[in-house]
C-alpha cells in the first residue's frame, strides 16, 4: 500500500512541478476553446505567430520564453498560444489578424478583439516591457483610441504611428499621415517635426505631402542632409514599386503608371529602379529564363555594385524553391551557389552551407554523377578541415 501511495505521491508532485516550471506556458487548444479559456480564467490572450522557418521566431522560443521572469508575467496574465501560421487555424487568424511578417506577436481580449501587435524577436527585457504596456491598457488599440479622440494632437498622432511601425502596419501610417498633411500648409513640411514624419514613415509616392518633397527636394537638401534626402526618395520609390510585386498577384496597371511618374518626375536612379522591379516581377512570374537575363543584365550594368553571397543565395533559392523550373534554370541556380561560397566573407564552417545547398540543387537535376562525387567529397574534405 505504501509502495502504490509513493507512487501517486511522486505522480503529483512530477505534474506540480511540470506546471511551475520556468517559462512561458504554451496552451495547445482550437481557437475557440483558446477564448473560451480566457473567459473563464478572466485572461488576456498573447499569440505567438511562427513558421517552421522563421530563424527569430526560434530564437524566440529557444532563448526569450524559456525565460523565468517572462514566464511569470506571462502566465499571469495571459493565455499563451503558439501557433504555426502555415498549418491548421494558422492561415485563418493571419488573415483575421493580417500578420504579413515573422514573428509577429498579438494581444487580444477574450473575445478575439486586438489589444496590441509587435512584429519582430525582442530580447526578453523588451518582450516584458511590451507586454506590460498592454497589461495596463497601453497597447495599440489603446493608443488608436486615443488618436480618434484627439487627432489633432501631434504627440498623441505619433506614438499612434510609432505603435503602427512596430505592428508592421505601413497602410494604416499612410491613412494617418493623409490626414494630418492636409492640414499642414506644404511650406510646413519643410519644419524638422514634418520631415522627420516625412523621412521616416511617409511611403506613399503619390501623396501630395511627398510630391511637394520631391518637387522642393533641394530646398531639403539645404536644411538637412542631401545624402539622406536623396537616400530616402531612392527607397521610398524603390520600395513602393515592390509594393506592386507580390507572389499571389501582380499590379501591372499600377506597374505602368509606376513607370510614367517615375519618368515624369525625372526621378534620379529610376533606371536602376525599374531594373530591380523588373527582376522582381520575373521571379513573381516564376519566368526563370527571363528572370536569369534580368539578373545577369543587371549585375553587366553594374547595379549589384556589391555581390554579396547573400544576393547570390537569394537568387538561387527563388529557382530552387520553385515548381517549374527546368534543368538549365537549376544548373544556373547551382552556379550561383557555388559564387555565394566564393564571394562570402563568413568562416569556413559557415560558407560550407552554399555548398550543401549546390548539392541539393545537382541531386534534385540528376545531373552527372562525376559532377555530384566530385562535390560531396569537396564538402567532406572542407568539413574535415573545420574540425582540424
Amino acid at each position: 500500500m505504501k509502495t502504490i501511495f509513493s507512487i501517486l505521491f511522486s505522480l503529483v508532485v512530477a505534474v506540480a512541478c511540470a506546471q511551475s516550471s520556468d517559462g512561458v506556458h504554451f496552451t495547445h487548444d482550437t481557437w475557440k476553446e483558446i477564448k473560451e479559456l480566457a473567459k473563464e480564467q478572466n485572461k488576456s490572450i498573447f499569440i505567438d505567430c511562427y513558421t517552421s522557418w522563421c530563424g527569430p521566431c526560434k530564437m524566440l522560443s529557444k532563448n526569450v520564453f524559456p525565460q523565468t521572469a517572462v514566464g511569470e508575467l506571462f502566465n499571469a496574465h495571459f493565455i499563451n498560444y503558439k501557433v504555426d501560421m502555415e498549418n491548421g487555424e494558422g492561415p485563418l487568424l493571419k488573415k483575421q489578424f493580417n500578420v504579413s511578417a515573422y514573428p509577429t506577436l498579438i494581444w487580444v481580449d477574450s473575445n478575439g478583439n486586438e489589444l496590441h501587435k509587435s512584429v519582430g524577436a525582442p530580447n526578453a527585457d523588451e518582450l516584458i516591457s511590451i507586454a506590460q504596456q498592454v497589461i495596463d491598457g497601453k497597447g495599440l488599440a489603446a493608443l488608436e483610441r486615443n488618436y480618434t479622440a484627439q487627432s489633432n494632437n501631434f504627440t498623441v498622432m505619433l506614438n499612434y504611428i510609432e505603435g503602427l511601425s512596430n505592428a508592421y502596419e505601413p497602410q494604416k501610417i499612410q491613412v494617418v499621415l493623409a490626414t494630418y498633411f492636409k492640414s499642414v500648409e506644404k511650406t510646413e513640411l519643410l519644419k524638422e517635426k514634418n520631415y522627420s514624419l516625412i523621412k521616416n514613415y511617409l511611403e506613399d509616392i503619390y501623396s501630395p505631402a511627398f510630391e511637394w518633397f520631391h518637387k522642393h527636394q533641394t530646398d531639403f537638401k539645404n536644411q538637412y542632409s542631401s545624402e539622406e534626402v536623396d537616400q530616402k526618395l531612392y527607397r521610398t520609390y524603390l520600395s513602393y514599386g515592390h509594393s506592386l510585386v507580390r507572389k499571389d498577384k501582380i499590379d501591372y496597371k499600377g506597374y505602368k503608371q509606376y513607370c510614367k511618374t517615375l519618368k515624369k518626375r525625372k526621378v534620379n536612379n529610376r533606371e536602376r529602379i525599374v531594373a530591380y522591379i523588373d527582376e522582381s516581377i520575373c521571379r513573381a512570374e516564376q519566368n526563370w529564363d527571363a528572370y536569369i537575363q534580368k539578373v545577369n543584365e543587371n549585375m553587366k550594368l553594374g547595379y549589384y555594385e556589391s555581390t554579396n553571397s547573400f544576393l547570390f543565395y537569394n537568387w538561387a533559392k527563388a529557382i530552387d524553391n520553385s515548381d517549374n523550373a527546368q534543368k538549365q534554370h537549376y544548373q544556373q541556380a547551382a552556379e550561383w551557389m557555388e559564387k555565394a561560397f566564393e564571394v562570402s566573407q563568413w568562416p569556413l564552417v559557415n560558407n560550407i552551407v552554399y555548398l550543401d545547398e549546390k548539392l541539393k540543387i545537382l541531386q534534385k537535376v540528376n545531373v552527372d554523377n562525376i559532377d555530384v562525387r566530385e562535390l560531396e567529397e569537396r564538402i567532406s574534405q572542407l568539413k574535415d578541415e573545420v574540425k582540424n
